[in-house]
């Protein structure tokens, strides 16, 4: 390494070209005794500002400037100890700058690894002598987050013979899968039936008595790899751990109330523009078949109403479909529901560009489902 590499930190949160500003960092320094001040700079792409609306969950560049992202240190002398350098240091954009306190210098000896999350989260620890920390899945979209986690391993600084600053990047990466949905007609039956959409459940049995989401998890914040080996949950190449007993699973109750669908354009009860109902869920298989697998189901309940007759007649249909899913991390899927007649279902895996692009895999389409109940 060049010698005249010198010390100035930044963690550059590759949420890549709008920037909170890092021209200036020499108010970080102290070069009266060469030691230098750990900075950190954020960054936070444009495309990832819409990946939700308003939706106070997902990282915007507002949300990471406000909220800011979680920092921990482990210096290492290189004595074959490591001592905690930074705790759940809070990070922030202020004055466009990124700053926080109290500021920490530069070892003059050994190296630091850095282990950064987002939003930060008051009070978060690490569990002992890991670099990883327990995270709960919210049973309500509203309340969810969107994880991200980066990790820069051995950063040095060397002796300081000059004033060059040297970045640590950071590129944050979704930690966990995303499902969103859509509902339209399958034609315009305005003429003579109102269909009202009441309730998507997702859950591990048509009769929702099995749960089928991880409601906890261990996310170790040093992993690197493919999305691929990230996404195999509790196995030693994963992102995540998580006990896959009936007592950390979960159902989603998705939508509960009543939306009239009256377009074959696609639509969203809550609003159509930014999709809002996400579900952020950890990594999980679904598509095995083996004995005892993971099982999902997304089970549908909506009202025809027909405008013959007198009084009207309204049938309310409760139907559902097994969903052999692979979540991945880093990947987004939504689910696209059509109603009519016949019922039509179709499940794509959608980019939504945001701090590592969600990656866009082949549709999977269902044509048909399966009656619990009609009355």
């Amino acid at each position: 390494m060049d010698k005249k590499f010198v010390m100035g930190i930044a963690a550059m949160a590759a949420l890549t070209l709008v920037s909170c500003s890092s021209d200036d960092l020499d108010s970080f320094s102290d070069n009266s005794s060469k030691n230098e001040a750990i900075s950190f700079d954020g960054y936070l792409g444009r495309s990832a500002v819409a990946v939700n609306g308003t939706r106070g969950s997902v990282e915007t560049k507002e949300t990471l400037k406000t909220e800011g992202f979680g920092v921990f240190g482990k210096y290492d002398a290189g004595d074959g100890k490591t001592s905690d350098f930074f705790i759940n240091q809070k990070v922030t954009c202020s004055n466009s700058k990124w700053t926080y306190t109290p500021l920490k210098y530069w070892p003059t000896t050994g190296q630091i690894n850095f282990y950064a999350y987002a939003p930060h989260k008051e009070g978060q620890t690490l569990n002992e002598n890991t670099n990883t920390f327990d995270f709960t899945v919210a049973k309500k979209a509203a309340d969810q987050i969107d994880l991200l986690w980066a990790n820069a391993t051995g950063q040095i600084k060397t002796n300081f013979e000059g004033t060059t600053k040297e970045k640590v990047k950071f590129l944050f990466k979704h930690a966990l899968s995303r499902l969103g949905y859509t509902v339209k007609l399958s034609r315009d039956y305005s003429s003579n039936a109102t269909f009202t959409l009441k309730k998507i459940t997702l859950a591990g049995s048509p009769d929702e008595t099995t749960k089928a989401f991880y409601a906890k998890g261990t996310i170790d914040l040093a992993k690197t790899g493919t999305k691929e080996e990230l996404s195999k949950t509790n196995t030693a190449t994963g992102l995540w751990t998580a006990t896959p007993s009936a007592d950390n699973k979960q159902n989603f109750s998705w939508f509960d109330a009543s939306y009239t669908v009256t377009s074959p354009t696609a639509s969203h009860p809550t609003d159509p523009d930014s999709k809002s109902d996400y579900l952020f869920v950890i990594p999980q298989d679904f598509s095995l078949t083996t004995e005892g697998a993971d099982k999902l189901y997304v089970i549908v309940e909506y009202d025809v109403t027909y405008k013959s007759g007198t009084p009207s007649t309204t049938i309310t249909n409760t139907v559902y479909k097994k969903l052999p899913i692979k979540f991945e991390q880093g990947k987004a899927y939504m689910l696209n529901l059509t109603i009519g007649l016949p019922i039509e279902f179709d499940i794509d895996v959608e980019t939504v560009s945001g701090v590592e692009d969600w990656d866009e895999q082949p549709d999977t389409n269902i044509d048909s489902w399966d009656d619990i109940s009609r009355k």
